[in-house]
């Protein structure tokens, strides 16, 4: 099977949930026999099955469509399968090609789409803790609101329809995707990681106890305002608490400002964006994961923190639910509640066994549903039924 797949991002350049997905099902593809082609802006040199295009992340689109033309030589494919609304114009070849009848348009076309971003969108916005406004959307992220969200949405709904079949990582993500893209049948296949049990070494473990993680883009839809004013509560039962914030954002100006203010600057690591491969290590450098999002999807972050055997505390916002479960692998909590988060930190980090005992359950969690041969395996079989189909449609 010559499956191509479609991605802006893609590790070691660009650290995210799609990136990670995508290196890792090619890996588990081409081990398993097939022919995996990624297209994408950036690859490691040597990396035997990408195709890096080069260019700017908002040309990227045309880059993957001459990509994809470029990669027709090595023969047609028989999957094309493409990440959010990047893969829009590749979309528009394959079926510009079956419209034509030319050999490359038998490929059976697959978008999976990680969110909404009619629900991103909406997740732009102030944050308050009672009276007192604690962040306020950015210059850039209030100009994503006003044009680039409803534009990823237009081209979203164009791919969700083009596509032969829509994949979504949650099933609460399938509905937003039925509602505000007009998808049809939805198939839900979560997102997966590597490796369950990573044995490494703290990344400078923190004098303190207990360590709270967060890792993840600094920005509005991501609330890490609200985390600190929670932090903030959370110092004055455990004054040694720490908390470490692993990412870059447009947000960490006044995320850093906002630390000062409550005075727990001196409590707060603000460590950049990191490596992937260096994330186990922070993960093990901490007691508790905890992830504010106003909005996500299946967020990739909560899979690896619960593999490393931690607690994760989070908000109860579309697909998290399907991977937390509220009191047996960590908490979840309203999102923008400041006491709510608050509490529910409180309540871990005052309970050294009970954390411990949420660990084990989200890493045996992890490895029962969440382990990339399984998702990998739910990919194989998506692919090997379209491939079916078409082949049953084409004989009648």
């Amino acid at each position: 099977m010559r499956v191509a797949i479609v991605t802006n991002t893609y590790p070691p350049h660009d650290i995210s949930g799609v990136g990670a997905l995508v290196e890792e099902l090619a890996a588990q593809l081409r081990a398993s026999g097939h022919e995996p082609v990624v297209i994408t802006r950036r690859a490691a040199s040597g990396d035997p099955v990408a195709r890096p295009t080069g260019g700017p992340k908002l040309l990227f689109p045309l880059a993957a469509a001459a990509g994809y033309l470029r990669a027709l030589r090595g023969g047609s494919f028989d999957i094309v399968h493409v990440h959010e609304s990047d893969g829009v114009l590749v979309a528009l070849l394959v079926r510009l090609a079956r419209l034509l009848r030319r050999p490359s348009g038998r490929a059976r076309l697959v978008a999976t789409l990680q969110v909404s971003y009619v629900q991103e969108r909406r997740a732009v916005r102030a944050l308050d803790n009672g009276d007192r406004t604690i962040a306020r959307p950015t210059a850039a992220e209030r100009r994503f609101a006003l044009w680039r969200a409803p534009l990823l949405a237009a081209l979203g709904r164009a791919t969700a329809r083009l596509a032969d079949r829509v994949v979504a990582p949650s099933r609460a993500t399938a509905t937003e995707l039925a509602a505000d893209y007009g998808a049809g049948d939805v198939a839900v296949i979560p997102n997966g990681i590597a490796s369950t049990s990573p044995a490494v070494e703290p990344q400078e473990r923190p004098q303190g106890s207990p360590v709270v993680l967060y890792a993840g883009r600094l920005r509005s839809r991501k609330a890490v305002a609200v985390l600190l004013e929670a932090f903030a509560g959370l110092r004055q039962n455990q004054p040694d608490a720490l908390l470490i914030l692993v990412g870059e954002g447009e947000q960490r100006a006044a995320l850093e400002a906002q630390a000062e203010a409550l005075g727990i600057a001196g409590a707060t690591r603000f460590v950049g964006a990191q490596p992937r491969s260096a994330m186990a290590s922070w993960y093990a450098a901490a007691d508790l994961f905890c992830l504010p999002s106003l909005y996500e999807g299946f967020p990739l972050a909560i899979l690896e923190a619960m593999a490393a055997g931690l607690p994760v505390v989070a908000t109860a916002v579309a697909g998290v639910p399907e991977a937390v479960v509220d009191g047996v692998t960590g908490r979840l909590v309203p999102p923008g509640d400041v006491a709510s988060l608050a509490a529910a930190l409180e309540e871990l980090a005052s309970q050294p066994e009970r954390r411990r005992a949420m660990g084990e359950a989200g890493r045996r969690r992890v490895e029962e549903k969440f382990a990339i041969p399984q998702i990998a395996g739910a990919y194989l079989d998506l692919f090997r039924n379209l491939l079916a189909a078409a082949a049953v449609s084409s004989a009648s």
